[in-house]
Order: C-alpha cells, then structure tokens, then sequence
C-alpha cells in the first residue's frame, strides 16, 4: 500500500505550546491514520536521543547542535581524493537524506520551522508546504526577517486563531483562501493532590507562562496593584519560568509597588493543574499570544477567563462567555473584571459553568480531526 510521507518539522522538542499541540496531534495521527507515514525533523532537543517525538515517529531526525561546517576528516579526505566529490557538513549530509525522502508534504509547525522547509523545497520542488503559525504579526516579525517575500513559496496555511488569520492577510497580505483556521488544544491532568497554597482563605488569581513581554508580567503587576488597592483580600499567584532579568525586574517592582504581600511567583511544579484548579480567576494578560495552552487548560478545569480585546485568540470563545473580555492593556477594566467575578458568586458560577463547556473544542480528539482534514485536503 503506498503511504504519503509528511515531514513534519517542530523548532524543539520541549513541550511547549506550539510543539505540545503537535505532539497531541501526531499522537492521534499515527492511531488513525495508516496510509500516512509520520517523519519528524527537530530542530532542537533538551534530549536528542529520546523523546516523544522520536518515540511516535516512523522516522526522525535531531538537528541540534548539528556541525554546519565540512568534515575534514582523514576518512573522508580519502572518500574526496578517490570519488572527487565534496566535502559535506553533518547538516549537509542529513539534508540530502530529507531531500531523497520526496516528501508529498512538508508541515512546518511555527515560522521558525519555515526557513528549512523552503530549503527542502528548492531541492525537491514537488512537495508542498503547509506552515501552521501559531504567531501573531509581532512574533511574526521578530522571528522572521524575510516572511513577506516568501509568502508565495507556502502552498497552504493553517491560523491557531481567527486572530492569527487576520493578521496573516492584513499584515502580510495572504490569501484568505489558503488559510484554514484551527485553535490549539491541550489536556488537563489533575492528580488527588490537594496544594496548599498560602494565605488559605484569599480569593486567588493566577497566571501561566514564562515571564517575557509576549506574556505581560509587568501588566500583571499593574493588574495587582488596581484590584490590591480596592481589596486587599485577593492574592495573585504567576505560574511560569522567569530569566535573571525578569526575576530582578519582577522583585524590584513587587516592592515599590507594595505588593510583596499579595503578589507570587511559585516555583515550578509537576502538576500544574492542581494548581491552577485551586484557583478564582485565569488572568490572562498577554500582549501578544495566538491561543495560549494554559489558558485552554484553564477553562477546561472551569476557572473564568479575563483577557484584553486584540491580544490572543482565546477572546473568540470568552467573547461567548466563561469570562469577561476588557479592552486592549485597559488595567483599571481588567482590574473591575477580576474583582466582579471574585465577589458575586452567582456570576462567577456562571461563568465557570460556561468556560467549561467552550472549551470542550480544544481537546485534542477534536483539534486533531480537524487537522487530518486539512493533510487529507492538501494530499488529494
């Protein structure tokens, strides 16, 4: 039986956002799915050897660390001297090898991955390029010095967000026929583990992710600091890696701000949803963040949801409810939010019970359907 190959190419193998939705994805991939074979390329691993990706891939290739200059070798000075060929690189060697696959597809999750997809296609120019962009426009051109002009070399595109979409057709001009808009998905593990996060009695408010301006810790910090100053009663609690940097910004300001009492930045933990369960309010106050997983875990656990208007695709469901939408950086809005949804219960059950169930279209049986359609599109 012939199968089509898909190379699917992640920029790490850590489960973060984008690469953890892959992984589910391809998790369901290769139970449902016989007549496709499943390549993997990564373009960086904490653990080259062994990790999911390898583990649920029909073959797989690691390119961290990989040599980009020619082997010199003794070996291989005898290899050029009697075959006159030449001298390669370990990149140049395990290239060749996903060029002389003849891949129908090549799935480039994240603009990260896209460079190396467009060098495949050059060498091999019958395969197709469907790049997933879980960025939106100012990620996008952080990461990417030259999308726009390669607009045209990507076949298909598939936006984590409606968000997303628009910024792909209004701030990079693709067309909106090749756009298929899929949200992110993710799992909740909750184990019988009850935290114990201090003081007991606090209405609590968390957010997830690592401390970086895409995420707004200082944002939340302002957050704290309006909802604080009207009740001293509500505790914020932020979830997520922090640099040198952010570590001695984020303390710096907790003290001039006088929220060392009522501000947190827990540790890192295995079980993050107990955590996140244990909690009133997501407040989820990023910039600039496609369809954050925390925020989806969040609301398949039943915690209300308050975000800024332009800022992340989860606004398309809270807009529906489960939450309260505020407009763009407006911290004395999100600050009333929090403080409604902390003090009238009948409002705040409402609201969990509504999150809840909108959330259910970002579990990953649902997400991967969606996906499998769009390969199976492109593929006939």
């Amino acid at each position: 039986m012939l199968k089509h190959k898909i190379l699917f190419i992640t920029h790490e193998s850590a489960l973060s956002g984008a690469p953890r939705s892959l992984l589910y994805f391809l998790e369901s991939l290769k139970d449902s799915q016989s007549k496709l074979e499943i390549h993997v390329l990564s373009l960086k691993s904490k653990n080259p050897l062994k990790n999911a990706f390898r583990e649920i891939s029909d073959f797989y290739l690691d390119f961290t660390n990989v040599n980009i200059k020619p082997d010199y070798s003794l070996k291989n000075r005898i290899f050029h001297k009697l075959t006159g060929k030449p001298f390669q690189s370990e990149r140049d060697i395990k290239m060749q090898l996903l060029v002389n696959n003849q891949y129908d597809l090549i799935y480039a999750n994240t603009v990260v991955s896209l460079p190396i997809a467009l060098e495949l296609k050059k060498s091999y120019t019958q395969t197709k390029i469907l790049l997933h962009v879980h960025e939106m426009a100012t990620a996008i051109q952080q990461l990417t010095t030259d999308f726009q002009k390669n607009i045209d070399n990507i076949d298909f595109f598939i936006a984590a967000s409606e968000l997303v979409k628009e910024h792909l057709m209004s701030f990079f001009g693709c067309n909106h026929k090749l756009i298929r808009c899929v949200y992110e998905c993710s799992e909740v593990f909750v184990t019988q583990n009850q935290p114990s996060i201090e003081p007991k009695e606090a209405k609590k408010v968390i957010m997830v992710g690592g401390a970086y301006w895409a995420k707004g810790d200082d944002i939340f910090l302002l957050v704290a600091k309006e909802v604080v100053s009207r009740n001293q009663n509500i505790h914020f609690y932020w979830l997520g890696s922090q640099s040198l940097e952010r570590k001695t910004v984020n303390a710096g300001d907790i003290a001039k701000l006088d929220l060392t009492s009522n501000v947190h930045f827990l540790p890192h933990t295995t079980s993050p949803h107990d955590i996140v369960k244990a909690m009133d309010v997501f407040a989820l106050t990023s910039r600039s963040d496609s369809f954050p997983l925390a925020a989806i875990e969040a609301g398949l656990l039943g915690i209300p949801i308050v975000c800024f208007e332009k800022a992340s695709g989860i606004q398309e469901l809270i807009s529906k409810g489960g939450g309260i939408v505020v407009p763009y950086l407006d911290i004395q809005k999100m600050a009333d939010a929090i403080i409604a949804l902390v003090i009238d219960s009948n409002l705040h059950t409402q609201k969990s019970d509504e999150v809840k169930e909108l959330f259910q279209v970002c579990k990953p049986t649902v997400i991967s359907t969606e996906i499998t359609e769009v390969l199976i599109d492109i593929l006939n």
